[in-house]
């Protein structure tokens, strides 16, 4: 099992229903601008666009997802985008850039000391294992994590999520069962993982007989794989049986037939165990069916290999000679399919290697005015907080409150494209007017901040004069024949102790005077 979305509802197999919640989702990432909230967002397209298996999708919101978590800086948001991308790459059989994903994903959350992170990790990395058949390498794995500081993260969970834990202990259960009784594992983990498997058992058999929440109640059908895996490892084949067969009820139920196909396949595994062969290759037969009619050609051919089996166990060997022929001819189409997929989806992932130039580059514009390209109103109150702190340490700076004269008759005379290109001109001019470590950014429509650091009250007063007096003389008959631009500055001096609210307080009344004194003036505070 991987925990990292919200197990699907059984509403959710209607392929119309989750291709909804997917526009939902979409929709509301309009007009979200916090970054965890976005990240979040494109992590659960992600996921609900793999359900449709839309791939090409589904790695367009996996990349985005990454380079939104990476802008972020948050190390765990981080990881489990890595890990979003991963789970897109498997669905192609890219385990290795899966396993590179996992790697960055594992490497992140550690470093940051995310316990919760790395268990993630952890759990989603041993479902792909699991999906691959390296049962071992599930056991070693998850083993490995109880050992660890970071197994505390299993007991974490997320709204409307299931804990870590439970995943761990049907991915634990079903792998170390399968591997056990493969005569797969290493010697060195055979005690251990015989330990720690009734311990995981009773944990499963609890959450069916427990007080159930509902994402809980969706799991039943991998709960009940893993149990299947343990009774067969135990000898209990009849109580195995049972347990797949009540696995076939739940997903008949579900109405999907990826669930119906999966649970039909491990009953037909199960009637092998005891030499069922009739069941065997009933269930199997049935399983291609409902695999196809859900477009699981892979699965298909995986269901088609155990009916093979069954009808040679049978004698029956030209039948089962023609259903290897029919799946070698369905193999080799798939083979073709996955790798012109497979490469596609890498172009896309490509973007994921590029995501951290990209990632500079957007918090760099996160503050900027995309107008003027000046700082804008985040970036300058940052940098105000950053002269209040130094006042407090006995260094005052400035700040200045400016604002274009008479704006709006521009825009209404001339025009919003001549209005924009006065905003544009304007920062320009003031710009080369100020020094390097000095800020002028753009507060909101025709109005900036100057900040103006270490500056005192006579030497921030001449600079304002001087500024005024470039915006009055610059020429601007360029942007339009009867053009001229003046501006009105409220300036006022940083002290200690002051809030940021105070000082532009401050330097808003003394715009309000200038404006009040006729305009195209410097009043102080």
């Amino acid at each position: 099992m991987t925990p990292e979305a919200t197990p699907p509802d059984p509403e959710l197999t209607d392929l119309r229903a989750v291709e909804r919640e997917l526009q939902d989702t979409l929709a509301a990432m309009d007009g979200v601008s916090d970054l965890r909230q976005l990240t979040l967002l494109r992590r659960d397209a992600t996921y609900l666009a793999l359900d449709l298996g839309d791939l090409q999708a589904a790695m367009t919101h996996a990349v985005a997802c990454l380079d939104l978590a990476r802008t972020s800086g948050d190390a765990g948001l981080t990881a489990r985008a890595h890990v979003a991308v991963a789970l897109v790459m498997l669905d192609v059989y890219d385990d290795l850039g899966a396993d590179g994903h996992f790697r960055e994903a594992d490497a992140l959350a550690r470093a940051a000391g995310e316990v919760r992170d790395v268990a993630l990790v952890a759990v989603n990395a041993s479902h792909y294992e699991l999906e691959r058949g390296r049962n071992a390498a599930v056991a070693a794995r998850l083993l490995e994590l109880l050992r660890s500081p970071f197994r505390a993260g299993l007991d974490s969970a997320e709204p409307g999520v299931p804990p870590l834990s439970t995943a761990f202990h049907i991915n634990f259960v079903r792998g170390a069962a399968l591997a056990l009784q493969a005569g797969e594992l290493p010697p060195e983990l055979v005690e251990e993982a015989r330990a720690q498997l009734p311990v995981s058992v009773r944990e499963l058999r609890a959450m069916q007989t427990g007080p159930q929440e509902v994402a809980v109640l969706r799991l039943q059908p991998e709960i009940l794989e893993s149990l299947v895996a343990w009774e067969l490892l135990s000898g209990r084949v009849p109580i195995a049986r049972a347990l797949a067969t009540e696995r076939v009820r739940l997903a008949r139920a579900s109405g999907s037939q990826q669930a119906l196909g999966r649970a039909l396949l491990d009953r037909a595994r199960v009637g092998a165990v005891d030499g069922r062969w009739a069941d065997m290759e009933r269930d199997a037969a049935a399983a291609v069916g409902a695999f196809q009619r859900a477009s699981l050609d892979l699965l298909a051919a995986q269901a088609r290999q155990v009916q093979a089996d069954a009808q040679a166990r049978q004698g029956r060997f030209e039948q089962a000679f023609e259903v290897q022929r029919d799946l070698t001819r369905r193999l080799e189409g798939l083979y073709r399919e996955y790798f012109q997929q497979g490469a596609l989806l890498r172009e896309i992932e490509r973007q994921a290697s590029e995501a951290e130039v990209r990632a500079e580059a957007f918090a760099e514009a996160a503050l900027r005015d995309p107008l003027t390209g000046a700082p804008n109103r985040a970036a300058a109150m940052t940098h105000l907080e950053t002269l209040l702190t130094r006042a407090a340490g006995g260094h005052p700076s400035a700040a200045a409150l400016l604002d274009l004269d008479h704006f709006k008759g521009v825009n209404d005379r001339y025009g919003h494209v001549v209005g924009d290109a006065v905003l544009v001109r304007a920062v320009q001019v003031l710009t080369r007017e100020i020094r390097d470590h000095d800020c002028l950014a753009r507060f909101g429509g025709e109005e900036f901040l100057l900040l103006l650091s270490g500056a005192s009250l006579p030497v921030a007063r001449r600079v304002c004069e001087r500024l005024r007096a470039a915006l009055d003389t610059h020429d601007w008959t360029d942007i339009h024949p009867e053009l001229h631009v003046t501006a009105s500055f409220g300036l006022t001096v940083l002290t200690a102790g002051d809030e940021p609210t105070q000082a532009l307080q401050a330097a808003d009344q003394a715009l309000y005077a200038a404006k009040a004194a006729g305009r195209n003036t410097v009043r102080e505070a």
